[in-house]
Formats: structure tokens, C-alpha cells, sequence
């Protein structure tokens, strides 16, 4: 009864399907009508074509029967989508409904209704692969049906399939055709594809326009009601990229102005955005910070130009361009900071803006504080040079007029720095006035006020610290800053007096500085430099660090008193040598210390301290000559240290630091002598022990290589360090190596691949060198065997393995290739080849089998070199069948036959010799070199000259509209 039922189900449903309104294979359900809520029996689809098999016995209406024969092709249409739904595998999914459009076509030819049959066939031959006869389908279709509701699809489909085959003219005539229909699910992916044929043919202007035109209509699609779809939220990302590639072809970011669809567009930013990020990952560094400045500098007060700005200034930091950097840090700031314009106009400042600016700001501030004190030490250089340039009369010479501009264009640029930094503090500070650092910064701002000599500005903020700001939080580094502070503003005090001591505000200020010293003794009781400002005037003088006063008292003290007391020369000395060793003088305070000492008693405490302050003083000296990077003079006055002062505190560091800067010189026999000499007088100084391992490097540096091996083999036994006795055997194993004593370096290296599992990576190389001995001393057996060791090594290395250790294990099994490879060419063709052949083959393929391997680990150097050695044995063996013997007896044709053989036996070897070679030749096109693909090159003109191809991936969005 279900049955029969169902068949008249089918009559009502052809009818209705005779109508009007004709279904796709999309449209099309096999379903009840829902007012009738009768449910049936599911039927298969071999049922279903049956129950229509059986109708068409029941009508002669040739309309009739056409309608039931299209569904019984549809059902077989709708089975083979299940199958393949499925997954199910066989030869085809669709083969039965083609025959049946087919015979649809062929009995009804000039049926109205063949659009539909054409349009279910094309997409049939589509879904089965054959988009040479899909677009014969769509052919016909487009030509004989041009009203067809579904020719804008079919017309896609044409220039989707014309674009995969690279028929760039004729996609980008069908694509226009599609977007002429204006259908709203085809239209924008019409218009993508359009603009990629476009590109294809390089016409960038019209490629350009046409991608605009699908940003300008997803973008207004994502910001409607109307959701976007799963293939269109991905088409945006898509189409930017696309518009990057095109645009880094047609002008750059110059050109995205000019294109007429981005104008007055709030999101052209993205296509900046876009461009600069594509740059930056081809490391274009330059190309891409234009591109974000062109949109900063046009957009400034955009909301999105913060984000790009900071891209900019990222890019100039990966590309090393820090003076660009910094620059443009110094823009951003201008640009966004409190009293911008942007601020203005977007009316806040975000989190993110707020965490650069507070990075960029104390950055800039930074940076212009350390380039004042640079500038400070090149002046300080050039007097130096004028205070040593006097006169017999102790007169000063004249300073050169080029020297003299270059001191005044110094001093502009060091009050400038300083001024920059106090502003970029004081930015800091307004933009920030309850960060935790205010205190740190008001000092630092106090410190380049004073460096920039405008002292009643640092007086204001050194007397804030040191009395009014709280530390929040009880921050120590603000408290830290407190009793330095007030102490600066005493001598703040004084460099102001010094500047206006012409004028009658004198006496004013000199009373402010005396409440300024009181209030820091009231405070600051408690520190030690409180008694000093309440002494007399010269002490008063020196506690200011008014050195160079200080010098010239002691000095004249010295100078005009012949007879002076020997006590009060040695105070005087004293003095001098303690001043020039502030003032950073350190030859100077050597000169004076060993004055000091001539008058003091040998061998008295006093006499230790002076000789420990000369000590003190030749090691600051040679700490200037370090960073001045006189690493020779440097060491000449760290060993005058063993010489003047060799029982002193600093001496062994001395000596140690000498030691270590001869080493970083290469001037090994000089370090060795040291370090031995250190290792003999000083056996329990801290550092002892490091004597031992320098010593050993420096033998193995000056490559006395025996040496070097049997100090290392001393430090794997004695060292206290586990780590250093482990690295130490692995060194000596290698100096012995290196000084040709195989047999004990086998011994050592087997010691430390048996004893130590890690490192992972040292326990590989001492595998490697064990292979490389065995090597060596032509034991060939081990010399496998540590090569299986190095290639189990890496496998079972896990999440250790690195790039070293697969590194080896590719040459393992290259060089057990190599063996193989040996064997090959040992092995002689002799008749019959039957016997010899298979013997040569048998190594050959083990060779092949090896190198294959080592191509497997995917480095290119051994990729390459086995697809050469690999082509060499095959074009060997080529040759070696082609110059075999003959069998005796053959006659001449029987001669010519047996060549043919061979040279069918040799013919795919030589198409397996040319792909190889031309595998690495194509890698040279993907822009790797090295000198295996050179003899590829090399190979191939010899072999194959003509041969070079490119292919080229192209995406395509046809798929989602079927």
C-alpha cells in the first residue's frame, strides 16, 4: 500500500516540477509534502529509480516521460554525492547519472527543459575531474541558453576552470560576464576572481580596482545584520594580501591613494596595515616602514594610526635602524601624548598608546641623558688634552681654532641632550603623575638639569626628593635617591652662586644654600657626609667635590714650601693622589700615592694602606684602558701591580685579569706563563681552580696540542665541577685527536660516549669523531658500527634532537652509503651478467637505500649531494651495462638484440639520473644553492640541456559556488 501510494506521490511531484520553476540538483529533496504528514517507508535509491522506472510505463507523454527520466538521472546524481559523502571508494561516483543526462540529451534534443541537463552534466564531469568535458557542458549551455537562471554560475565555472588552466584572457572575459548578472551570491567572488586574472596578466591598476571592489563590499557586509559566510570572513584576509602582492608590483604604498575605491574609506588602514606587514616579512625593512609612515603622517589623528605608528617604530628596531627608531618614538610621543591633536580628536587615551608612551617617553629620556654624558667624556678628552699642553712657564698653550669649534659645537650639543632629557622626564611626569617611579624620575630630571647648568631647576627637583615626594608603596628606589638628592642641591647651591657671582643676588643665594645644608644635617643626621658640610671652608670644598681646588691648595702647599713638615707633605700627597682619583686621574693618583709612600714607613700599616690605594689606582687605570680597549697597555699596567704592590688585596685579580686579557689577545705563550705562575703562588684563591682550565685552553689555543690533551685529561679526574670534568674528557679526547694519538683519543672518546647520556649533542660529536677515527685508521667495521650508533642516536633523541644532531645522522648514513657505494664499484659485470648483475645491483640498491636516508632529514646540503651521488652510481651502472662483454656465439642481429636489451635495462636509470639532477636544479630556482646542485647543473647541460620548468600554485575559490 506504501508502495502504490508513494508512486502517485511521484506523479504529483513531476507535475509540480513541469511547472514554471525549474529545481537544481541543489534544490532538489525527496521529500513528503508536509500537509499530508503520512510517513513512508524509507526507500533506497535503487527503490526510488525503480518506482520511476515503473511510471514511465504508466504515461506516453513525452514531456512526461523526459521529467521522470531527469529524475531518475537525479537520483543516480544524488547517490553518487552520498557515496562520495561517504567516502566510500570506486572508479566513479557519477558515471551512471553522465550516461543518463547523456541519453536524456540524446532522445530529447530540442526539450526546453535540457539547460537543467546540461547544467546537472557539467557539474557531474566537474565533480568526476573532467573539466575538459564539463566545459564542453558549459559550452553548450552559455551558447543555446543564454536566459538559463543558472548561466551567471555557469559562466563562473567556465572562468574558474579557464583560470586553472592558466587561460588568464578568457577568465577574465567570463568573469566580467558573471558580474554583468549581478547575483548577489556570486558577485563578490566573481569580482575576486576577476581581479586575480587581472594580476595574472599583470595588470596591476585593474587588478587592484577590482579587489578594492569585493573589500569595499565584504567590509560593508560585515557591518550589517546580514552575517558574513564561512567563505567570506577568510576572503577579507584574502583579498587585503592579494591587494599587498599587487600593490609591492605597482608603486607600493604610494599607490594606495590613488586607487578611486579606497578614497575617504575608514578602513583603507587596513590595506597599510596589510602592505607594511607583507614588507616587513619579506624583510623589505624600509619599503615597509614607508608604508606605515605614509599612513601615520595622513592620519595621524586616525584612531588606528597609534597601532601602525607602533609598528613603524617595531620595524626600524628588527631592521637596526635604531637612530630611525628613536625618532620615531619621538614622533609618536608628539603625536599622541597628552596635548596632541589625536587626543583631541578621538577624545581619550587607550591602555595601549598609554603603555607605549610610557616606554617610548622614559626610553627617549634615557637616551638623550646617556648622549649628554657621552658628549661630556669627548669634552672632558679635549681638556685633558689642553691641561697637559703647558708652557716652560706653566702658561697654557692656545687651543687650535679646529679644536676649539669642535669644544664649542660639543657643549651646544651637551646642554641641547641634557634639555631633551629633562623634557622627555617631564613628559613622564605629567603623563604619569602617580606612577611609583616619580621620585626616581624627578631625580633623574634634577640630574640632567644640573648637567645642562640650569641649577635652580635641578635645586627645585633635588630638594623635592630629598623632602617633599613620598615614596609610594615605600619604594626603595625613590628612597634610595632621598639623602643623594638633598646632598646635590647643596652643590646645585654652589654651581648657581659660581654662575651669578658678579651679581648683587650673591649673598641671597648663598643664604639659601646654608638653609639647604642645614636642612639636610636636620634630616640626614645620621649620614656620614653630614659632619663634612659643617666643617671649614676646605674641607667644605672637598666634600662638594670641588677636586680640582682641592689640588691646587695641595698643590701649592707642596710646591712653595721647601721645608714643609714630611707629615704634612704626606697629607698633601695624600690629598692630591685621593682628588686625582676622583677626578678619574688615575696616573696622576699613582704618581702621587708613590710619593706618599717614599715618606711613610716600610712595612707599617700605613705603608700597607698606600700600597693597597696604588694597587687600587694602577687597576682603575687599567679599567680606562680596558674600556678605551688598550688591551696592551691595559695588561702592562696589571702586571706593574705584581711588581709595585705584590702582597696587596688586588694583586692575585690583578694578575687573574691580566691572565684573561691575554687570552682574549690570542697571546697564549704569555697567559701560559701566568697562569702557571698563578697556579703555583695562589693554589687557594677563589678562582684557583679556574687557573687549571685556562691553562688548559690556553695550550690548546697555542695548539700545543699534547699539552692541551693532557690537562684537559687531568681536569676530567681532578676537577671539582661535573660538568667541567665531563667536558674536559670529551677536550682531551679531541686534543689528542688533533695531535694525531688516535689510539688514545678512541679510547677517550669511547670512555665519554659509554659514561655520559648527556649532553644529548656532545655524546652525538663524540660518536662522530669515534666514526671519523675508525675512518682515519681504516677499521671499517667500527667505523660502521659508530656510524648505526650515530644515526640510532638522533632517532631515538626525541624532543633533543636538534638541528647538529640530525645534521649527523644524515651524514652517517651518507658515509654508510658511501660504503655500499665502495662495494658497488669493487663489483666487476663478467658473463653471464645473470650471476654478476644482481651482486652489483644488491650494493647498489644498498648504497641508494642509504642515501635516500640521509635525504630524509630534509637538510638541503645532503638532499642535495645524495641526488647527485645517487644519480652518479645509477649513471655508472648505465654505463658499466653498456660496456659489458658480450656472450661468445652471438651472431650479428642476435648482437643488435642484445644491446636493445641493455639499453631497455638502462633507459629508466637514465630517466631516474635526469630527475634527480633535476630536482636539485629546481631547488636552485626556489633560490638554494650549493656546490651539489652546481654539478647537477653541470650534469644536466650534458645530459639534458633544454629541460627547466616552473609550476605555480594557484587558489581558487570555484569549489565553494558549486
Amino acid at each position: 500500500m506504501y508502495r502504490s501510494f508513494y508512486s502517485l506521490l511521484l506523479i504529483s511531484t513531476l507535475f509540480a516540477c513541469s511547472g514554471k520553476k525549474q529545481q537544481t540538483l541543489a534544490d532538489l529533496k525527496y521529500q513528503p509534502e508536509k500537509e499530508k504528514e503520512i510517513v513512508l517507508e524509507q526507500l533506497t535509491h535503487q527503490e526510488v529509480r525503480e518506482e520511476y522506472q515503473e511510471l514511465l510505463s504508466l504515461f506516453k507523454d513525452d514531456e512526461l516521460k523526459e521529467q521522470i527520466e531527469r529524475r531518475i538521472a537525479d537520483v543516480y546524481m544524488i547517490e553518487g554525492g552520498n557515496a562520495l559523502l561517504k567516502d566510500k571508494p570506486q572508479k566513479s561516483y557519477y558515471a551512471e547519472a553522465i550516461k543518463s543526462y547523456q541519453k536524456i540529451l540524446e532522445k530529447y534534443p530540442g526539450s526546453p527543459n535540457n539547460a537543467d541537463v546540461l547544467y546537472q552534466l557539467a557539474r557531474a564531469y566537474d565533480m568526476e575531474g573532467n573539466q575538459e568535458q564539463a566545459m564542453k557542458m558549459l559550452t553548450q549551455l552559455t551558447r543555446y541558453h543564454p536566459d538559463y537562471k543558472n548561466i551567471a554560475e555557469a559562466h563562473f565555472r567556465m572562468g574558474d576552470i579557464y583560470f586553472s588552466q592558466k587561460k588568464y584572457r578568457n577568465a577574465e572575459n567570463e568573469f566580467k560576464i558573471v558580474t554583468q548578472y549581478k547575483n548577489p551570491d556570486l558577485m563578490i567572488y566573481s569580482r575576486y576572481m576577476l581581479a586575480w586574472a587581472n594580476y595574472k596578466q599583470f595588470d596591476y591598476e585593474e587588478s587592484l580596482d577590482a579587489f578594492t571592489d569585493v573589500l569595499n563590499q565584504l567590509i560593508a557586509k560585515s557591518k550589517t545584520s546580514e552575517a558574513l559566510t564561512k567563505t567570506e570572513k577568510p576572503l577579507i584576509e584574502d583579498t587585503i594580501h592579494s591587494m599587498s602582492l599587487a600593490l609591492s608590483k605597482y608603486g607600493g604604498a604610494e599607490t594606495i591613494e590613488k586607487i578611486k575605491g579606497l578614497e575617504n574609506k575608514p578602513h583603507i588602514w587596513m590595506v597599510y596595515n596589510k602592505l607594511g606587514d607583507y614588507y616587513l616579512d619579506k624583510e623589505r625593512y624600509e619599503d615597509s616602514a614607508k608604508t606605515y609612515r605614509l599612513y601615520v603622517t595622513k592620519y595621524n589623528y586616525a584612531e588606528k594610526a597609534p597601532e601602525l605608528h607602533h609598528k613603524l617604530i617595531q620595524t626600524y628596531i628588527k631592521g637596526n635602524f635604531p637612530l630611525l627608531a628613536l625618532k620615531e618614538k619621538e614622533s609618536y610621543v608628539e603625536y599622541y601624548g597628552l596635548a596632541s591633536n589625536y587626543v583631541k580628536n578621538v577624545g581619550h587615551i587607550s591602555d595601549e598608546i598609554l603603555e607605549n608612551l610610557k616606554v617610548y617617553i622614559e626610553e627617549l629620556a634615557q637616551h638623550y641623558h646617556n648622549q649628554g654624558q657621552g658628549v661630556q667624556k669627548a669634552i672632558a678628552s679635549i681638556d685633558k688634552t689642553l691641561a697637559s699642553g703647558k708652557n716652560a712657564d706653566k702658561t697654557t698653550i692656545a687651543l687650535g681654532p679646529v679644536a676649539a669649534k669642535r669644544r664649542a659645537e660639543l657643549s651646544i650639543k651637551e646642554t641641547e641632550s641634557f634639555n631633551q632629557a629633562a623634557h622627555f622626564y617631564s613628559e613622564y611626569l605629567k603623563t604619569f603623575p602617580k606612577d611609583e617611579k616619580v621620585g626616581e624620575i624627578t631625580y633623574l630630571r634634577a640630574e640632567v638639569l644640573f648637567q645642562a647648568r640650569r641649577f635652580v631647576d635641578a635645586i627645585r627637583d633635588y630638594e623635592a626628593v630629598a623632602y617633599l615626594i613620598k615614596p609610594l608603596n615605600s619604594s626603595k628606589k625613590t628612597s634610595k635617591y632621598t639623602a643623594d638628592a638633598g646632598y646635590a642641591a647643596i652643590i646645585s647651591y654652589q654651581k648657581h652662586i659660581e654662575q651669578i657671582k658678579q651679581s648683587n643676588a650673591t649673598s641671597e643665594w648663598q643664604a639659601k644654600a646654608v638653609e639647604s645644608m642645614l636642612r639636610f644635617a636636620t634630616k640626614f643626621h645620621g649620614d656620614q657626609r653630614s659632619p663634612t658640610v659643617l666643617t671649614n671652608a676646605a674641607e667644605y670644598l672637598f666634600t662638594l667635590n670641588e677636586f680640582e681646588r682641592a689640588l691646587q691648595v695641595a698643590g701649592q702647599l707642596v710646591a712653595n714650601n721647601s721645608k714643609l713638615d714630611a707629615t704634612l707633605k704626606k697629607t698633601a700627597y695624600g690629598i692630591m693622589a685621593h682628588s686625582n682619583f676622583k677626578l678619574e686621574r688615575y696616573q696622576a693618583a699613582e704618581d702621587n700615592y708613590l710619593n706618599q709612600r717614599l715618606l711613610t714607613k716600610k712595612g707599617s700599616d700605613e705603608y700597607k694602606k698606600i700600597t693597597e690605594r696604588l694597587a687600587t689606582a694602577i687597576y682603575k687605570k687599567s679599567e680606562q684602558l680596558i674600556a678605551s680597549k688598550k688591551t696592551d697597555n691595559a695588561i702592562e699596567q696589571l702586571l706593574k701591580i705584581t711588581q709595585l704592590a705584590p702582597d696587596s688585596a688586588v694583586r692575585v685579580t690583578a694578575q687573574y685579569d691580566a691572565t684573561r686579557l691575554l687570552l682574549s689577545a690570542k697571546r697564549w705563550s704569555e697567559s701560559i706563563t701566568q697562569l702557571t705562575e698563578l697556579i703555583q703562588l695562589f693554589p687557594q684563591y677563589v678562582h684557583a681552580q679556574d687557573f687549571k682550565r685556562k691553562l688548559a685552553f690556553a695550550y690548546e689555543k697555542n695548539k700545543d696540542w699534547a699539552l692541551a690533551a693532557d690537562h684537559y685529561l687531568a681536569l676530567s679526574r681532578k676537577d671539582p665541577d661535573e660538568d667541567v670534568r665531563r667536558d674536559s674528557l670529551f677536550l682531551s679526547a679531541k686534543m689528542y685527536k688533533k695531535s694525531k694519538n688516535y689510539e688514545t683519543a678512541i679510547k677517550l672518546f669511547k670512555r665519554y660516549a659509554r659514561a655520559y647520556e648527556q649532553p644529548f649533542e656532545v655524546r652525538m660529536e663524540a660518536r662522530f669523531n669515534l666514526a671519523d677515527l675508525y675512518e682515519k685508521t681504516k677499521d671499517i667495521s667500527k667505523q660502521l658500527f659508530w656510524l648505526r650508533r650515530i644515526i640510532d642516536g638522533d632517532a631515538k633523541g626525541g624532543k633533543q634532537r636538534n638541528s647538529r644532531s640530525r645534521w649527523l645522522g644524515a651524514w652517517a648514513n651518507v658515509k654508510y652509503g658511501d660504503y655500499f657505494a665502495y662495494e658497488y664499484k669493487k663489483r666487476k659485470l663478467r658473463l653471464p651478467l645473470s650471476k654478476s648483475l644482481p651482486k652489483k645491483n644488491q650494493a647498489l640498491a644498498d648504497a641508494t637505500q642509504r642515501y635516500q636516508k640521509a635525504a630524509d632529514y630534509g637538510i638541503l646540503e645532503f638532499v642535495t649531494m645524495t641526488s647527485v651521488k645517487t644519480a652518479n652510481l645509477y649513471q655508472d651502472l648505465v654505463y658499466q651495462l653498456r660496456k659489458s662483454p658480450v656472450p661468445k656465439g652471438l651472431s650479428k642481429d642476435e648482437v643488435v638484440a642484445y644491446r636493445d636489451i641493455i639499453e631497455e635495462q638502462a633507459a629508466p636509470l637514465m630517466e631516474a639520473v635526469l630527475e634527480l639532477h633535476e630536482g636539485n636544479v629546481i631547488r636552485a630556482w626556489g633560490g638554494d644553492y650549493d656546490e651539489w646542485i652546481e654539478k647537477s647543473f653541470i650534469a644536466m647541460r650534458q645530459l639534458y640541456p633544454g629541460r627547466f620548468a616552473k609550476t605555480e600554485i594557484t587558489v581558487s575559490y570555484g569549489d565553494e559556488i558549486w
